[in-house]
């Protein structure tokens, strides 16, 4: 009966590092995503859509962004290259559904 136990208790520690070590794969960064028609007026527009949304985002080219569970950096160079990475995501929100939600602000910036 003790022999059970422990191998019970071996196997839940097992079970909980796995899904442990799986939250924590949740919170990396996801992948820049760069957009290459950024004009300044589709920036300054897709930074409103998202503060209106509940996303901080600081003024100027570059900074951090945050906001309903999200936290990321842009950078964009002044023209028509703007480069976000999200850094953090709310768990069980995938990156591909956070690039979709950026394409969508940028398309509809854009008059897409």
């Amino acid at each position: 009966m003790k022999m059970k136990s422990i191998v019970s208790l071996l196997l839940i520690c097992l079970v909980f590092s796995l899904g442990l070590a799986q939250a924590q794969n949740e919170k990396n960064s996801c992948k820049s995503i760069t957009f290459l028609n950024a004009t300044p007026d589709s920036f300054e527009c897709m930074k409103n859509k998202l503060q209106d949304y509940g996303i901080d985002v600081p003024p100027g080219n570059e900074g951090e962004l945050s906001g309903k569970g999200v936290t990321g950096s842009f950078e964009w160079d002044g023209k028509s290259i703007l480069t976000i990475t999200i850094e953090k995501k709310p768990f069980g929100v995938s990156c591909e559904t956070v690039d979709k939600m950026l394409i969508r602000f940028v398309d509809e910036c854009n008059g897409v």
